[in-house]
């Protein structure tokens, strides 16, 4: 990573670390026990296991010895904090206690035992180190579980793991391992309205989810349009508020930061919210609330108001602003105010209603549209598909209410709806409103693309509007696209005259290329062939096995992209990897769980197999830590699943974004198969044991899987 430092930092130094002389004295024996029978080796491919049975043998002679130099460590693993000696004596003898009944366990399950719960190494860690199963490993903690007395283990939890890494060590640790994003490995990094430096970007990400507060400060010194930075619908606040790092939180927003930009508001203000709640940290709620209320008047009991308008209650509606008549200017966790919904719903009564009562026909929500512009462009999250069948289905209705009714006659309106005269005057009066966004960071250009009004585009682009200005959802401009999704052959040849990108896509919705297919079929015929001839190609999720068949043999370069890797993976035909491996020398940097909605992995067995001897890293986490085995777990995948833990992938790697392991992935899920598989080979089922909030149980319990959970409580119990 550039621009960050991630290495992972020790909670204490060698020479702090209990019993690590005695460590030294084992490693030591062990080297000069493998020198002496080196001439035994038959096979140099079996050293590695070879040598680590001996280092096996060699430490577990010393875990039994009992000499004067082991008695000397218990100062070590257990310093007095106490200075009152009745309770330093009660200290020593409850620790000494613990080492005793450590010490009785049989040799398998001691070794087991001091593994995972003093040294904190994971059970596929342990399984991988002694050469057993996982399940085997959980047998034998589950076995020593049973010998220890209750009192014991919580003491001996209690204070052997007081030298673990805490839990902000444990994040730097984590974050140390993703991997920046292959679109952010650039210093002209374009995914928001504004370009940054990826690189910058990418630290910012990480140090805000590390809470280092003074690198959060440098790097907004720089650049302070980094706070806005997206990726993925996150920017760098999302990795603060999941930590909880409140300091960084409050920094972050003082800066600008404003989740309501994340495309389609998909992870705005909204999912920070409850993420902060249902995780305790109570600071950021706080923060996060009053930021709220001062952008865009936030109230929790707005959404009464909400839902009556939903509902077309007019009475409701009434009786709840008789009680809150704050509400008339108050909004839900998106900003969306009474007129926002109003127009939403297409109901002018009760735009003339709130507006009699004070409502502001400006008001703009979190991702800044206003009434008036949401009235045209809908909403992500309320589509008209949920309207009744007796709403009418043009918008237009509300648009033109709204007007009348005193909103701002914008140029994007104009622009949509053809009305040349007011275009004119509006440019007349202000040229430079040509290139300019709207409150919702549309171009004036795309709606009258969108639209078909060719003499008003090619007004603005006279004008300098640029067909490639990065807007709302297209970083490439929009105006192509939406030329192309109505068909209008006259425009888009304007725009490409002029030079649009025939390339260009606008977020989840496909290229120029495919949406004209989608939206016209045969009809589109005549603007595809147009787009093609000015460089137009067709994207890897639009091809079909033998187009990326193609394509890798011609060389093309977008084979290494990750939309073509994610469209190679998730394709269930073993031999078009077979066909990548013929052309590609290594996959160990190339092949990871993608980014692209819930992530695809290579699912054939054999596949899985080859592709590790090429070099696939099992253990290689994504930019929010999601390995290929969380990607197997959420869809149920057992058979890729037991492959990619047969050669050795982390069954408790924890990923960032619910804060989980693969076995809490495939209880969110409710993949009940895939929850008994994981138990079996040894995934705990309380894991990750600092956050309650991130275990399988909570999960299958919050997503009303009962199956599942009742399976979790049934393990736990047992176990």
């Amino acid at each position: 990573m550039h621009g960050y430092n991630t290495q992972p930092q020790s909670c204490m130094s060698r020479g702090d670390f209990p019993g690590f002389h005695l460590a030294e004295d084992a490693a030591q024996e062990a080297f000069v026990g493998a020198w002496t029978e080196l001439p035994r080796l038959r096979e140099p491919a079996a050293f590695p296991g070879w040598f680590k049975r001996i280092v096996f043998m060699r430490c577990s002679r010393f875990l039994r010895r009992r000499h004067p130099a082991a008695e000397c460590q218990l100062e070590e693993v257990w310093p007095m904090a106490t200075s009152d000696p009745g309770e330093e004596l009660e200290a020593r003898d409850e620790k000494a206690k613990v080492l005793g009944a450590i010490g009785r366990l049989p040799d398998q399950e001691r070794m087991a035992t001091m593994l995972f719960y003093i040294s904190a190494y994971s059970r596929q860690e342990i399984a991988s180190f002694l050469g057993l199963s996982a399940a085997t490993v959980n047998n034998r903690l589950r076995s020593a579980r049973k010998r220890l007395q209750k009192e014991m283990l919580k003491m001996a939890k209690r204070e052997l793991q007081g030298q673990a890494p805490s839990r902000d060590e444990r994040f730097v640790q984590r974050v140390a391992h993703l991997l920046q994003p292959e679109d952010m490995k650039t210093e002209h990094y374009q995914y928001g309205i504004e370009a940054v430096d990826g690189h910058q970007a990418w630290a910012l990400f990480c140090a805000s989810g590390a809470g280092d507060l003074a690198r959060v400060s440098a790097l907004l010194d720089r650049d302070p349009k980094l706070v806005n930075a997206q990726y993925w619908y996150q920017f760098p606040i999302h990795m603060a508020v999941r930590e909880g790092h409140a300091e960084v939180v409050q920094l972050l927003l003082q800066a600008g930061a404003d989740p309501g930009q994340s495309r389609y508001t998909y992870n705005s203000w909204d999912k920070l919210l409850a993420i902060a709640e249902e995780r305790g940290y109570e600071e950021v709620q706080a923060l996060l609330v009053a930021a709220m209320r001062e952008r865009f008047g936030y109230d929790p009991g707005f959404v009464a108001l909400a839902e009556a308008v939903k509902g077309r209650d007019q009475a409701q509606v009434e009786a709840v602003l008789a009680e809150h008549p704050d509400f008339i200017r108050a909004a839900d966790a998106l900003g969306n105010g009474p007129l926002h919904w109003a127009a939403l719903t297409r109901q002018n009564e009760l735009v003339d209603f709130f507006v009699a009562r004070g409502a502001d026909l400006e008001a703009r929500r979190a991702d800044g549209q206003t009434p008036l512009l949401v009235s045209l462009n809908g909403d992500y999250w309320f589509r008209t598909r949920d309207l009744s069948a007796e709403v009418p289905r043009d918008p237009w209705i509300v648009t033109r209410h709204l007007l009348a009714c005193g909103a701002e006659y914008a140029l994007s309106i104009a622009c949509a709806a053809g009305d040349g005269d007011r275009v004119d005057a509006v440019l007349a009066a202000d040229p430079a409103q040509a290139r300019a966004l709207d409150a919702g960071w549309r171009s004036p250009l795309s709606y009258a693309a969108g639209n078909g009004h060719s003499q008003i585009v090619e007004r603005l682009l006279d004008l300098g509007a640029d067909p490639n200005q990065p807007e709302e959802n297209a970083p490439r401009g929009k105006a192509l696209f939406e030329a192309c999704a109505g068909n209008h052959l006259e425009t888009a040849k304007l725009l490409l005259e002029r030079g649009a990108d025939p390339n260009a896509g606008v977020d989840s919705s496909g290229s120029c290329l495919t949406i004209v297919e989608f939206r016209h079929g045969k009809k589109g015929q005549q603007m595809q062939a147009l787009l093609r001839e000015y460089g137009a190609v067709t994207p890897p999720y639009a091809m079909d096995d033998a187009a990326l068949e193609r394509a890798m043999r011609e060389g093309d370069a977008a084979v290494v992209d990750p939309q073509f890797l994610h469209e190679l993976m998730g394709r269930d035909n073993p031999a078009l990897i077979g066909v990548f491996l013929e052309i590609t020398s290594d996959v160990g940097d190339l092949f990871q769980l993608t980014d692209i909605w819930g992530g695809n992995y290579p699912s054939d067995p054999d596949t899985i197999r080859t592709l590790a001897d090429r070099g696939l890293d099992l253990h290689r986490a994504n930019w929010i830590g999601r390995t290929f085995l969380h990607g197997c777990a959420e869809k149920g995948d057992v058979a890729a699943a037991r492959v990619f833990l047969e050669l050795g992938a982390d069954i408790e790697a924890v990923e960032l974004e619910y804060g989980g392991t693969p076995l809490a992935a495939a209880a969110r899920k409710g993949q009940t198969e895939m929850v008994r598989f994981l138990l079996e080979q040894g995934a705990d089922p309380a894991a990750p044991a600092e956050s309650p909030w991130a275990q399988p149980l909570y999960w299958a319990e919050k997503e009303g899987h009962g199956e599942v959970a009742a399976l979790l409580k049934e393990w736990r119990r047992d176990g």
